[in-house]
């Protein structure tokens, strides 16, 4: 059985994920506290999330992931975009059991500042208390490229269609594995403001 779930407000929720369940979830400028057991073999859990804040906006995600199966997987995606003031907090849990061998879990965070007063805070914690599995987390923090944004204008756009033009770009990556269609063209509809 799969689950899909579309996000956008403030949310705290709890799931359980038997044999073969998969459950896949889709946020934009949602704060997030989030536990998964995946309990059966096969289970696969997804979290996407895009955040877009500027003034003193603020967002908390948390997500903790128990794998208590073996052959289970996890994946968690996080991107934000940061102007003004605003703060980003993400704090993505992985736990592996005992004998649950064949585990597979990825986190990555990407977050764009564009404002030296924006901050992000990413932390990322395995906890794994078995071999045989294959986790791993990443974490990038910067602004816009540089290259990027001279080679668009080098060819006639001036700077602000060029900033949009890669923030549309990197924010659309977050949907871009989704499996739900009517849920991707949602979320691709709520930051196409830009």
């Amino acid at each position: 059985m799969n689950n899909f779930l579309w996000m956008f407000e403030n949310n705290c929720e709890k799931f359980s994920l038997r044999e073969n369940e998969q459950l896949s979830v889709l946020t934009f400028n949602s704060q997030s506290d989030i536990c998964v057991e995946l309990c059966g073999e096969g289970a696969v859990f997804e979290y996407r999330s895009l955040s877009v804040f500027g003034e003193d906006k603020k967002t908390e995600q948390k997500i903790n992931v128990v794998h208590k199966a073996p052959n289970t997987k996890s994946f968690l995606f996080a991107r934000h975009i940061l102007n003004d003031n605003s703060r980003a907090f993400f704090n993505g849990v992985v736990e592996v059991d005992k004998h649950c061998v064949n585990i597979s879990s990825k986190q990555l965070v990407n977050s764009i500042l564009l404002s030296p007063s924006a901050k992000v805070v990413s932390k990322p914690e395995l906890k794994i208390y078995c071999d045989e599995v294959e986790c791993s987390h990443g974490n990038t923090c910067g602004s816009l490229d540089e290259d990027s944004l001279f080679f668009l204008q080098s060819r006639g756009m001036d700077f602000e269609q060029a900033e949009k033009i890669l923030l549309n770009a990197f924010a659309a990556e977050v949907a871009k594995e989704h499996p739900n269609e009517e849920q991707k063209s949602l979320f691709l509809n709520r930051f196409s403001c830009f």
